[in-house]
């Protein structure tokens, strides 16, 4: 109990440890229901809120492959994170990006796959 208190007065007075994302696990976003990606979002942010007091404001993707726009929805509209990072984009978009040197981008979710989201 003592030792609990120590660590959680660190984290929130040193800044020292961050959550990224915040979800029990990363989940894929091609192949998943949209409803597994809440349900593991909801309870890894819980459980930090719970525990430790905290609430991501990063997400993070590892290794996706492929990039839904629920996934847009859930870390923007309804995580309200202020940023993402992401190690799988096309080669032949980060070539664009650099040579218009727009690396940074604002995700914006659409109801539709017809619509752009940059």
């Amino acid at each position: 109990e003592d030792d609990q208190k120590v660590v959680l007065g660190l984290i929130h007075s040193t800044n020292q440890l961050s959550f990224v994302n915040g979800g029990w696990c990363m989940h894929d976003e091609a192949a998943t229901h949209f409803m597994g990606m809440l349900d593991q979002t909801t309870l890894g942010h819980q459980f930090l809120t719970r525990n430790l007091n905290v609430t991501p404001t990063v997400g993070w993707q590892l290794d996706p492959f492929g990039h839904s726009a629920t996934q847009a929805s859930l870390f923007t509209e309804q995580l309200g994170f202020d940023a993402l990072y992401f190690g799988r984009i096309d080669y032949q978009d980060l070539k664009l990006r650099h040579e218009r040197k727009q690396c940074e981008g604002l995700w914006k979710p659409t109801s539709s796959s017809s619509s752009s989201s940059f």
